[in-house]
């Protein structure tokens, strides 16, 4: 049964926006034209993800320090940025992408329209 998530207008120019679900919040959005829903918590510090922006290259972007996800597949391809994450974005990358990459749901889009698809 689909769920309704959030029509691709209310978007706005972030292309990102944080929807509760009975999964719990999820981060939902469009990225390279194709609708995702995915964990909402970056793994670095917990930011919210649907509060962070989706990039020209399709990312996910982190709104605190712009740590980047593929919502094609969950992992981290950017860490932390920063001077003070400079010695540590690497490390954190790898940790994430091994054992904590963001969870992703199944989205449809249907006449401009986002649902989870469960």
């Amino acid at each position: 049964m689909a769920v309704r998530l959030v029509a691709r207008s209310e978007l706005g120019e972030a292309g990102v926006t944080v929807v509760a679900t009975a999964h719990g919040p999820l981060a939902v959005g469009v990225a390279d034209g194709r609708p995702f829903a995915v964990s909402n918590r970056c793994r670095h510090l917990f930011a919210s993800l649907g509060e962070g922006s989706v990039t020209d290259d399709g990312c996910l972007e982190c709104p605190w320090h712009h740590a980047r996800y593929d919502v094609e597949t969950g992992r981290m391809v950017r860490g932390p940025q920063g001077a003070a994450f400079r010695v540590v974005r690497d490390m954190v990358r790898a940790y994430t992408n091994t054992a904590f990459p963001l969870k992703r749901y199944p989205v449809i889009e249907r006449d401009g329209v986002l649902y989870l698809d469960d």
